[in-house]
């Protein structure tokens, strides 16, 4: 469960408080390169798929936007998860940092998402060496296309020279 002090220090959430400063213009270019999976949580990992699918649709991603898309697609069924959804909103974009910032933010959580994919491939082959035949675990050892990707993502937000693509 989210304290109150997460709004504070979770880069996720830091990221999202400064997106929702942004007009849908800028939005697009922030949100370039960046997937809904790239997060560890999951509300935030929730709120920025709301926002990849507003920006799609030029809209700008303020919170009641993005809970109003929340509503009219289905993504927030039931009256407790629009609360959570509506204060967890609330207390992300109150509780931003300057949209200034949101650059370095997503250098950082791309960086964050690609330690996790690497973490888990070399979780798989470790799994595999005890008793796959050697072919598997060579072919498993060259299976890095997810994580040269984002590899590739987390060097373009480093260098400021985003895809123009934005994943919906």
């Amino acid at each position: 469960m989210a304290t109150a002090t997460d709004a504070l220090t979770n880069p996720e959430r830091q990221f999202l408080g400064c997106l929702m400063q942004l007009p849908a213009r800028r939005a697009r270019r922030l949100l370039a390169g960046m997937r809904a999976a790239d997060f560890a949580g999951g509300m935030a990992a929730h709120v920025l798929q709301l926002a990849i699918e507003v920006v799609a649709a030029d809209q700008t991603p303020a919170p009641v936007t993005l809970y109003t898309h929340a509503l009219a697609t289905g993504q927030a069924p039931g009256e407790k998860r629009r609360e959570w959804l509506s204060g967890w909103l609330v207390d992300t974009f109150r509780d931003a940092p300057m949209p200034e910032l949101a650059d370095h933010l997503k250098a950082v959580l791309l960086e964050a998402a690609w330690r996790r994919a690497l973490l888990g491939h070399a979780r798989r082959i470790e799994q595999a060496v005890a008793g796959s035949p050697t072919a598997v675990l060579r072919e498993l050892a060259d299976d890095t296309a997810a994580i040269d990707e984002l590899w590739n993502r987390y060097q373009a937000a480093l260098t400021g020279r985003p895809s123009l693509e934005v994943a919906a």
